[in-house]
This record gives C-alpha cells, structure tokens and sequence, in this order.
C-alpha cells in the first residue's frame, strides 16, 4: 500500500493559527492563500511543503459528508405532573 499524500494532524501546517498572528502583530488581514504563498516566499516552507502540508481550510464538510443527522422519531410529549409523580414512587 502506498503512502498517504495528506499529512497527518500533527504534520498540518495550521495557516489559520498563523494568519491570526500575522493580523494581530501587523493589523493585516490576508487570505490563507497569501499567507501560505508568503511562508513559500520567505523560505519558511518549501513548496512542496505548501502543497503537502498547509492545506487551505474549506470547512468540515469533507469530515462528515457521510454522517446522517436526521431524526426519524417524533419527540415525544412533555412529561406531564401526574407522570413525573407516578414515576417517583
């Protein structure tokens, strides 16, 4: 079996973390593509790196495509007093 091309959670370079700090240390707010272009630029990241390694966030959707959140059963009716007291005793 041949090796995975996605990095694992510990390999991902978290380019939200660093845009964040970016903003806060300058005031400037770049797209993660800029921030990701910007470490390639700066030698901080190779590119291969870039491509492997600091994916562009694009929601969680990919993580739960095949989750089904559907409820089928009614909620059943609020307890009544007489049913509270009946299951006490």
């Amino acid at each position: 079996m041949a090796p995975s091309k996605r990095a694992t959670p510990t390999q991902v370079i978290n380019l939200i973390y660093i845009r964040a700090a970016i903003e806060a240390n300058t005031g400037v707010k770049l797209s993660l593509e800029q921030v990701r272009q910007y470490l390639v630029e700066e030698g901080l990241i190779s590119k291969r790196q870039a491509q492997t390694k600091a994916p562009i966030f694009n929601g969680y959707a990919e993580y739960f495509a095949s989750d089904d959140f559907a409820i089928e059963d009614k909620p059943s009716e609020r307890p009544t007093a007489h049913d509270l007291d009946y299951k006490s005793s």
